[in-house]
């Protein structure tokens, strides 16, 4: 145990994965299940730690909007985590990998202690495309059920769906600047959309597709078959100084 606690030293964090019970969504997800349990990475989102941008499919409305400033991603302490984080991302791939192949190793071993299914976000302030940068991840850890929200399209068009390893559930996420590709993977019906409204009274369909909430838990692999739309209400008061159609009044529509 101290060696791998050697291995962060210098580095600006203690482990690249957190706990689940950390963050309020995952924390619902690990109450609502008594099969899985949840762990997702915190990055620092697009450009903002200054190495390199996480998030190139996203809009305006979405970097100013992103969860990552939400609850704890306020604090500065937490900021340097996550631009820590992602400054190894960035600068050293290969202690990147090892660390968190030691982390998974952990968790996994602790989910089958516990009897538990490991389930693993690893965008959770980021949008890389890890079937393409880490394919090898959903090999050796076939027993994980990954999962991610993306506004990268083509990755949820069915002639993409080769290339994604089964143990990888996407959903494609609405920003102010796609619908038009929003339409698209919805008729693909691969994925379900995620939109994000200014409160929760959501219409019954959305670009002609029937909705459901999101907001109970963030297990989005248990979700209807794709072609959904599902929905999500603005947490805090983001939505109130947002001009750019990220967040949809109640009512709106694509």
């Amino acid at each position: 145990m101290a060696r791998l606690a050697d291995l962060y030293n210098g580095l600006g964090f203690k482990s690249l994965l957190t706990d689940g019970d950390s963050n309020p969504k995952t924390a619902l997800s690990n109450k609502a299940s008594d099969t899985f349990a949840s762990m997702l990475m915190h990055l620092s989102h697009g450009k903002t730690s200054g190495f390199g941008n996480v998030c190139v499919s996203a809009s305006p409305g979405c970097l100013n909007g992103c969860l990552d400033e939400a609850g704890h991603g306020k604090m500065d302490m937490v900021k340097r985590v996550r631009k820590a984080r992602t400054k190894l991302w960035f600068t050293d791939k290969p202690k990147f990998f090892t660390l968190l192949r030691k982390e998974l190793d952990r968790f996994v071993r602790k989910c089958e202690k516990n009897e538990l299914v490991p389930a693993v976000r690893p965008n959770g302030t980021s949008d890389i495309i890890w079937e393409r940068v880490a394919p090898w991840l959903f090999a050796e850890y076939s027993e994980v059920q990954f999962y991610d929200y993306t506004k990268h399209w083509q990755r949820c068009m069915k002639r993409y769906q080769s290339r994604l390893p089964k143990n990888y559930h996407l959903t494609f996420s609405r920003s102010e600047t796609n619908d038009a590709e929003c339409r698209k993977v919805l008729r693909s019906g691969v994925c379900n959309v995620a939109v994000v409204f200014e409160k929760s009274d959501y219409p019954s369909t959305w670009a002609g597709k029937p909705t459901y909430s999101m907001d109970g838990d963030d297990l989005r692999f248990l979700d209807p078959p794709g072609g959904h739309v599902g929905c999500l209400y603005a947490k805090g008061h983001a939505w109130k100084a947002d001009e750019s159609g990220f967040f949809l009044p109640v009512g709106g529509g694509a």
